[in-house]
């Protein structure tokens, strides 16, 4: 039995066995919170008890109203959840231990449903970056998944509040994938390679969005850095300056000039088409990586909701940066995705219960703490 499951069944025996507990959990605690549908229906019922007002919620509450209230939250659930029975409810009190631990209970549930949402959102980022859409398509939809993970991350900040000086834990990422010299993406770097060679003009507006780290191929890697070392340094570029260039870097170890040769022969391909195509690669396999890093630190029960919520935000914050450039590239000027424009929102409404213990939910936590501005960036006509 999972320790999430196990959570919702103490919850919910602590409710039917002392249901004043509910109004401790029910300002936060929402039915979709719930991972077995039954649970959650008995959890409606016993919200709708408590708004019609059931006597079996003042602290004077007798046996015979107690019992009353444990049958007809269970007559309720099970009109929705047709498969809950007088013999589960019963079921549900033997098993938890301690009714005044509700509270308790439920924060367990809670960090059990941001493990779940998280790890689901980074499936269907990991799903999106591995289908075979059109590419530049595929991008966009990728972007969408990732706008849709960092808004659950800014929702769920609001339930948990990070300790101070509290730093996420390092969780390693997935190894690269290795690629096949049939991949497109190997060609298209190819393509790129040449018909930069060819027309290296074109290489002083590619610069400020294209980073070697954009390549997958080792080798084409370090020829890209050898084609902007030598347009850094206005050297003439063709195929022989490349590969001295090379040679001198130590890049033609294992490699023979004939290689280089052929990948960067000439070409009538333009540039910079082939430097945005390596943008949407890079986009597609940096967000495979990020979704495979926040399923891996969601499957960890080690490590605790707030700091899942801020590690899967650092994996985030390496695929906005290849976001950014792509937009870039595409629009002229980077523009921050629409998620890390404004903070999350804040919710002053909810109570939820105090506790500086490891996890506790204690309500609308402040964002995450912006990056300083020195007055000599705002000033600089002071100096």
């Amino acid at each position: 039995m999972e320790a999430a499951v196990l959570a919702e069944q103490a919850l919910l025996g602590a409710l039917l066995l002392r249901p004043r507990h509910l109004a401790s959990t029910v300002d936060w605690l929402e039915t979709g919170h719930f991972y077995l549908p039954h649970h959650a229906a008995l959890y409606v019922a016993m919200r709708q008890l408590a708004d019609e007002g059931h006597p079996a919620l003042t602290s004077e509450c007798s046996s015979d109203q107690g019992l009353d209230w444990l049958k007809r939250a269970t007559a309720i659930a099970t009109e929705e959840a047709p498969g809950l029975t007088p013999w589960h409810a019963h079921a549900l009190v033997n098993i938890c231990p301690q009714p005044d631990h509700a509270t308790t209970y439920g924060r367990m549930v809670l960090a059990g449903y941001t493990r779940r949402t998280i790890a689901e959102h980074a499936q269907r980022l990991a799903s999106t970056a591995r289908s075979t859409k059109d590419l530049a398509r595929q991008a966009e939809a990728v972007a969408a998944q990732a706008d849709a993970l960092a808004g659950l991350l800014n929702e769920l900040a609001c339930h948990w509040r990070a300790h101070p000086g509290a730093t996420p834990r390092r969780v390693s990422p997935p190894p690269l994938h290795e690629l096949s010299p049939d991949d497109q993406r190997h060609a298209d770097e190819q393509a790129f390679l040449s018909a930069a060679t060819t027309r290296p003009g074109a290489l002083k507006d590619i610069r400020p969005y294209l980073t070697p780290e954009d390549f997958a191929h080792p080798l084409h890697r370090e020829l890209y850095r050898c084609l902007t070392a030598l347009h850094h340094r206005s050297d003439p570029i063709d195929p022989v300056t490349l590969v001295w260039e090379a040679q001198h870097r130590g890049v033609l170890v294992g490699i023979t000039p004939e290689t280089v040769l052929t990948i960067c022969a000439h070409s009538g391909n333009d540039p910079t088409y082939w430097a945005t195509r390596l943008l949407d690669h890079a986009v597609l396999s940096t967000a495979a990586t990020t979704a495979e890093h926040v399923k891996r630190a969601a499957a960890d029960p080690t490590i605790a909701p707030h700091r899942l919520i801020a590690v899967s935000r650092r994996a985030l914050g390496d695929l906005t940066a290849v976001r950014l450039r792509r937009h870039q590239a595409h629009h002229g000027s980077p523009s921050p995705p629409e998620h890390r424009a404004r903070p999350p929102a804040r919710h002053p409404a909810r109570q939820l219960p105090p506790g500086t213990s490891h996890g506790n939910p204690s309500g609308p936590g402040p964002s995450t703490p912006g990056i300083p501005v020195s007055r000599s960036v705002l000033a600089p006509w002071r100096r």
